[in-house]
């Protein structure tokens, strides 16, 4: 092996050696703000550059490009060596009906650079088509502060929450999270978070969530309003939330009461914006949305909870985040970004699909294996016998005959996962039919669903959503009466999580009386091939999507 030798002179006694210079790096500071009709600088938060060098003698910085990104006040810094560079940005930026997008030369010069981003030195894209629309100034602070709006997810369901500090603190509804052993933080559709609940007040309704931010850098933090007049009767104010199968979505209203304990507005408050934010004319929270659904005393009831009701409890979460250390960054399965292809479902007909592929039973529960194709068959089964049953019911009244009413409840799309749903089984109480007398059969639920383990041989497939539901039966049809509850389990998995890769594809269900024994069933390898099938036009959908470029 050839080794570099150094050469050194030796004079009087001392060993004299050559220092290779070397060149000074450039300190590089960028600042990014936009003007707006009245002339007003509004920083650029979040905005990502790309630095690539153009110096032909430098093939490991043309290579390998330097991104950053500006802080919330819009600035950037970073050192680089000197040289030629373009800078770019990669997605623009709208802001008063207008799109921002900026692809620039520079030359670094040591020992400092100033880079200045604004309107002077943009491309800009007038969406109005020239027309001078004014946009809405809620809009704009929509814009801003959409991604600081977040889905919590537990067992059961989901609602809303607000990132408010860039440590991964997050507000929302206590109800949302009381009691649910699961708990997750989805960002955006790519993007989800394992979460903690860090401190909580059940009489407020106000929680703090805590999520590790390591992997998703670029969220907005919502500012919290603060001192008096944050809020004013008769201001605008706006939510973000999070409906299903939606985008993120803004609802405006207007502020009718205002006082230290309440908020009135005729805001619309769902079950999708539960535990949002309520943002004033100025963007900043003033307040935490509320929506209860379901049954009981409270099921319905909308309301908001001023902001400054939440100060102990964010308090609270602070001091117990600065002692303890924070959930795993690690990113958790999402559903794919498309759903399944419709025209797929359609090709599939009236076709006889074999339900004992996709259905077995294991021990005292029935457990369903469902893709989005046996979604379709059992619901165009459902509209079929509704159908019938229409025009049954037309005949015998002797009404004329009714144009044929074409079913439309399977058309719809489905998302491209699969479902694990194990319910419990009903067995007739015996002792209890007895008393009851006259023929009379009284049923209870045989065991309580605790969770559910897919396997690809010894690993186990990580769910999308662990959801555990209660079942309650409580009524009376004809000889039949059922007073009892019980739990099931619906399981999401990703498209792939049953394959014939797997040496050996089992499924394990744990009851809530024996946790550690669970019954095991090992899916037939025919079964599993035909629901690995099942999902090949989403996975031609997906390819050409893949290859078809971004407009």
């Amino acid at each position: 092996m050839n080794r570099p030798i150094a050469f050194c002179l030796l004079f009087l006694g001392f060993a004299i050696c050559p220092v290779t210079a070397q060149t000074p790096s450039v300190k590089v500071k960028i600042r990014a703000a936009v003007y707006d009709r009245d002339l007003n600088l509004k920083p650029v938060p979040h905005l990502k550059l790309t630095f690539r060098s153009l110096d032909k003698d430098n093939d490991k910085d043309r290579a390998d490009p330097t991104v950053l990104q500006t802080t919330l006040d819009g600035t950037a810094e970073a050192e680089l060596p000197p040289g030629s560079y373009q800078v770019s940005t990669s997605k623009p930026i709208e802001f008063q009906g207008k799109t921002y997008l900026w692809d620039l030369r520079v030359q670094l010069s040591p020992p400092a650079h100033v880079l200045e981003l604004s309107n002077d030195n943009a491309e800009v894209t007038d969406l109005t088509g020239g027309r001078g629309a004014q946009v809405d100034s809620l809009a704009e602070h929509f814009r801003e502060l959409k991604s600081s709006a977040v889905t919590v997810w537990q067992q059961d369901g989901h609602g809303t929450g607000f990132l408010v500090d860039p440590s991964g603190l997050i507000v929302t509804n206590q109800h949302v999270v009381a009691g649910f052993t699961y708990l997750a933080v989805q960002l955006d559709e790519k993007r989800k978070l394992a979460a903690e609940v860090l401190a909580e007040d059940k009489q407020k309704d106000v929680a703090v969530l805590r999520v590790n931010l390591a992997n998703v850098p670029d969220v907005a933090v919502a500012p919290i309003a603060q001192g008096p007049g944050t809020l004013l009767e008769g201001e605008r104010v706006f939510t973000i939330g999070n409906p299903l199968d939606k985008e993120k979505v803004l609802t405006t209203g207007v502020a009718s009461k205002v006082d230290r304990e309440s908020i009135i507005s005729d805001i619309s408050i769902s079950a999708g914006n539960s535990g949002g934010a309520l943002f004033n004319s100025s963007g900043t929270v003033v307040g935490i949305t509320t929506y209860r659904k379901g049954r009981g005393a409270g099921a319905g009831l909308t309301g908001i909870v001023p902001i400054a009701e939440a100060a102990d409890t964010l308090a609270a979460a602070r001091t117990k985040a600065a002692g303890t250390p924070p959930p795993s960054p690690r990113l958790l399965p999402v559903p794919p970004p498309i759903k399944y292809p419709l025209d797929a479902l359609r090709a599939v007909g009236n076709k006889p699909w074999a339900k004992d592929t996709y259905y077995f039973k294991l021990g005292d529960f029935d457990v369903e294996v469902v893709t989005p194709v046996t979604r379709y068959e059992m619901a165009m089964e459902r509209a079929s016998r509704a159908e019938k049953e229409r025009q049954k019911r037309a005949k015998k009244s002797g009404a004329p005959p009714e144009d044929e009413h074409q079913p439309t409840d399977y058309e719809t799309q489905y998302d491209s996962v699969v479902l694990l749903n194990v319910s419990p089984r009903l067995k007739t109480d015996f002792w209890k039919s007895m008393a009851a007398g006259q023929g009379q059969v009284v049923m209870r639920f045989k065991s309580d669903f605790l969770k559910m383990r897919l396997l690809c041989g010894s690993n186990e497939i990580e769910p999308i959503l662990p959801s555990r539901f209660p079942v309650t039966v409580i009524g009376q049809g004809g000889r039949v009466y059922v007073d009892d509850a019980s739990y099931e389990g619906i399981y999401t998995y990703q498209p792939d999580a049953i394959s014939p890769t797997c040496k050996e594809v089992s499924v394990e269900v744990y009851l809530s009386k024996e946790p550690d024994k669970p019954l095991v069933k090992v899916l037939d390898p025919n079964a599993v091939t035909q629901i690995w099938n099942d999902f090949d036009p989403f996975r031609k959908a997906l390819e050409s999507n893949a290859k078809t470029p971004p407009k």
